[in-house]
This record gives structure tokens, sequence and C-alpha cells, in this order.
């Protein structure tokens, strides 16, 4: 017998208020974005700018437009290095993501079996299914982009690309209006039928197509539940978003919610949230969850 949608949500939250270190991971990731974010800064500045302007002989009052034409044709002069290091750089985000995201999947499953978790779970659940989870996310991006063909009917139907912002009338315009709608129903239907692929990955310790079959499985067998979940979530997102700019019309306070925010999503909102996911796909998926006694219900 499945839990109940409230069940599992108080048994979550009451799983990570034992165990706030799932916090870990989400404060790490953050901390190596922000380092690797000044990294690429760096790395371009040194690439791309800092040898023009060596070798430059421009004034120091120069006004930026003029900075911007030499960027531009610097790029334009390294198009393909630029591609290269953009590629590079996308690839170590998404190593990092997936990293921690695998080390924080894996604190959860642990603490959702025994009572408790560490850190050590997280470092070898990460190293263990980072490379399998950062190429289900190129898969499942690349599930998502195939939806660029809803456009191509408006591609064809068009005299010129140009043409189609002046005249929105236009059979072309319509029709890639319409695919770009049909692009968003689509990425929507595949983001709710794969939303847990991360989770079956590491829980189950899949391959990447054996993690997307499952997902699929999982919804087809709890449609409701999945949805559930999900709405939750875009509530709690939607509900602090709303708040948010609320409080963010007060200037002196907008930049006090901004850190606020931040704050709740790294230390509690996401640990939370991940936990909750988790336990629904172990409860749902025949998983034997350790049972606190303060989970006892009459």
């Amino acid at each position: 017998m499945h839990e109940g949608l409230g069940t599992l949500l108080n048994k979550g939250y009451r799983t990570w208020n034992r165990n706030m270190i799932t916090a870990v991971p989400f404060i790490l990731d953050l901390m190596a974005t922000i380092i690797f974010s000044l990294f690429a800064v760096i790395l371009f500045l040194m690439v791309f700018v800092m040898p023009e302007i060596a070798s430059s002989t421009i004034a120091d009052n120069v006004p930026p437009e003029v900075y911007l034409e030499i960027l531009g044709s610097l790029l334009k002069e390294n198009f393909l290095l630029f591609i290269a290091c953009t590629l590079f750089l996308l690839l170590l985000f998404l190593f990092i993501g997936s990293f921690f995201e695998a080390g924080a999947i894996g604190m959860c499953r642990l603490a959702l079996l025994s009572g408790d978790t560490s850190v050590g779970q997280m470092w070898s659940s990460a190293r263990h299914h980072v490379l399998n989870l950062m190429l289900a996310k190129i898969l499942i991006a690349l599930i998502i982009m195939a939806g660029v063909v809803f456009l191509v009917p408006g591609m064809l139907s068009a005299d010129e690309l140009g043409s189609l912002g002046s005249n929105p009338t236009s059979t072309g315009s319509i029709l890639i209006a319409l695919g770009i709608l049909a692009w968003f129903l689509y990425a929507l239907v595949a983001g709710i039928l794969l939303f847990f692929v991360e989770y079956a990955l590491v829980v189950d310790d899949l391959d990447p197509i054996s993690a997307l079959e499952r997902s699929l499985e999982f919804f087809r067998d709890n449609k409701a539940g999945v949805i559930s979940i999900i709405g939750i979530i875009v509530a709690i997102s939607l509900g602090l978003e709303i708040f948010g700019s609320a409080i963010s019309s007060v200037e002196a306070l907008s930049d006090v919610w901004s850190l606020v925010y931040l704050f709740l999503s790294v230390l509690i909102i996401r640990p939370l949230t991940t936990i909750w996911i988790t336990r629904m796909y172990m409860d749902r998926t025949g998983k034997e969850l350790y049972s606190f006694d303060i989970y006892a219900f009459e």
C-alpha cells in the first residue's frame, strides 16, 4: 500500500528535519558554480580580450562602443575557439551539477533507508553516478531540443526569415508561433514524463537509457502522484516568487530578499523537495523505508 501524499510530505519533512546535512551538496554546488563562473570570466578575458588590449594603441578615453566592436571582431576571428570554450564550460557546469545532484539523491536515499545519512555518502554516490547522470541529462536535453521540428513548417513557409517579424499575420509567422507553442507543450510533457530519471538512475543504480525507461514506467503507474508532487514544487516556487515580487517593490528590501531567497532555496527548499521526490520514488517502487517512532499515525 503506497503512502498518501499527506503522509509522504509529513514523513519527508521529518526526515529532512533529522538530516539537515542534506543541504551540504547544494551548498557545495553553489560554491563550485560561483568559483567556476569566475574562472570562465577570467578565461574569456585572458583568451579573447587581454591579447587585443595588450597590442592595442587605443586611447584611455575611447567610448565603450569601440570596445564592443573590437570584441565582436575578436569573436568572429576566433569563432571556432569561442565555440570550443563555450562547449567545454557547458560540459564543466553540467558535470558539476550532476556530481552534486547525484550526491544529494544518494544522501536522501540513505536517510530514507536507514534514518540517517552522511557527507561520505554524498561523495560515494556522486563519484559512482556522476557520468551516467550527466549522460542522462544530455539525453533529456536532446529529447527536448528535438521539438525544434515543430518550427520547420513555419520556416519553410516563410519567404525570408527577416520578413517574419515585419509581417506577424503572414502564414509563416503564424506557423512559427504555433510551432513555438507546440514545442513548449512538447517540452512540458517530456519534462513531466522524464521527471524521475535522475532519481531512478541513482536509487536503482541504472544506466541512462534504463533510467529514462523507468521514469516513463513510473509515470504510467503513478500519474496522479507525479503530477501532484510536481504541482506542489511549482506552487512553492510560485509562492516564493510572488512574495519576493511584493517584497522587492520596497527598494530597501530588494537585496535582502535576494539573500533570503538564496538561503531558503539552498538550505531548505532544494533538500526538502529532493527528499520528497526520492521518498515518492522509493515508496512506490517497493523499497522498505525506515520508520521513525515519530512517524506513527493513528
